[in-house]
């Protein structure tokens, strides 16, 4: 019987389809793992957190390319009066025009990065009094990033309550 759950492991490995998850002996009482990026990614929040990053982040390109396109247009005026302007003059402004157009990146980066952190400290907030609650709840002595390890129980998995208990606290951020 033994021979037969090695060869159907090994056929399923060998078909590619995913295997049952193993379990790694009994449950450590006291001792949690947790998946942070689990967590966040499964719940509401982050995913309303990366649904909007996402937007913004097309909203700022379009703004970016628009700006872009109406430096390019002075860039290109300013090329074509070339001869009739003094070259230390023309140098002057195209360095203005260059500088320009990375202020305005600088700009829409600092709104982008902004944005994220002020999210993210939403999430984080949900996230450490969920894990507090679930903590306390599970009489976990010790949580362990469960991204870290090779195996566990998936009874010390709390990711899952974690995510639920986030959710109840907070459906969705607000960027800025």
């Amino acid at each position: 019987m033994r021979l037969f759950g090695q060869l159907a492991a090994f056929l399923l490995v060998c078909i590619g389809a995913p295997a049952s998850a193993q379990t790694f002996g009994p449950p450590i009482q006291g001792l949690c793992l947790l998946s942070r990026t689990g967590a966040i990614g499964a719940s509401r929040a982050g995913q309303s957190m990366q649904a909007q990053l996402k937007q913004m982040q097309a909203s700022l390109s379009g703004d970016l390319a628009q700006r872009r396109n109406a430096i390019e247009q002075q860039r290109r005026q300013l090329e074509a009066r070339q001869n009739a302007t003094a070259p230390i003059e023309y140098q002057r402004q195209l360095a203005a025009l260059d500088q320009q157009a990375r202020e305005i990146e600088q700009q829409q980066n600092v709104r982008f990065i902004a944005a994220q952190e002020h999210g993210q400290q939403q999430i984080d907030r949900a996230l450490n009094e969920a894990l507090g609650r679930v903590v306390t709840r599970n009489v976990c002595s010790l949580v362990v990033e469960r991204n870290n390890t090779y195996g566990w129980n998936n009874a010390m998995d709390i990711t899952p309550a974690v995510t639920r208990e986030m959710d109840s606290l907070v459906q969705t951020v607000t960027l800025k």
